[in-house]
């Protein structure tokens, strides 16, 4: 393996773990070191010399889907930072998301012209297997939710039961406190 071939892996490796890295955390606070790590590997996979056949597809495939990548993620922000919430919508985010979705899928469309039919109507197997295996999945879930009884709600806590957990809690709260 050439040192150009395990840049581009080990870049992609980078992107696979920086994204990985973001996503742990609470929805609003992500692990700050997800992004540059990904960042990182887009660099390494971008950034280099001339690798050999099979990373070479893999940086021309990358470079190739950047563009509507990009669009879809920022109007996929927009779109959801533009979203209604408790009925008042920013129109301003939403409709440029929108945009930016349509964008991306102009630019999927016209990268798409280069290819023939065959690889077209495998996409769409591959595609509509896709979605058959997430329509199964999805049902199964929901039979089984519906066959599972539903719990009876459990009863208030005593006033015993009360004063045991605050105790508890306070108890933590005094050791937590002495560090």
């Amino acid at each position: 393996m050439s040192l150009a071939a395990a840049q581009v892996w080990v870049g992609f490796c980078l992107l696979g773990i920086g994204f990985a890295m973001h996503r742990t955390g609470p929805a609003f606070k992500r692990h700050p070191a997800g992004t540059p790590v990904a960042l990182l590997g887009l660099a390494l996979i971008l950034l280099h010399s001339e690798p050999a056949e099979p990373e070479s597809l893999l940086v021309e495939t990358t470079t190739d889907i950047m563009p509507w990548i990009i669009c879809a993620a920022i109007g996929i922000n927009l779109v959801l930072l533009g979203a209604p919430i408790y009925s008042n919508a920013r129109t301003l985010p939403l409709l440029a998301g929108w945009a930016g979705i349509i964008a991306a899928w102009y630019l999927i469309l016209e990268t798409l012209r280069d290819l023939t039919l065959i690889e077209i109507l495998s996409w769409l197997g591959s595609i509509l297997g896709a979605i058959l295996a997430i329509a199964v999945f999805a049902l199964s879930v929901k039979y089984t939710e519906s066959k599972t009884p539903v719990e009876p709600e459990s009863t208030p806590l005593t006033e015993k039961e009360r004063k045991y957990v605050q105790s508890v809690i306070s108890r933590h709260l005094e050791a937590s406190d002495e560090f």
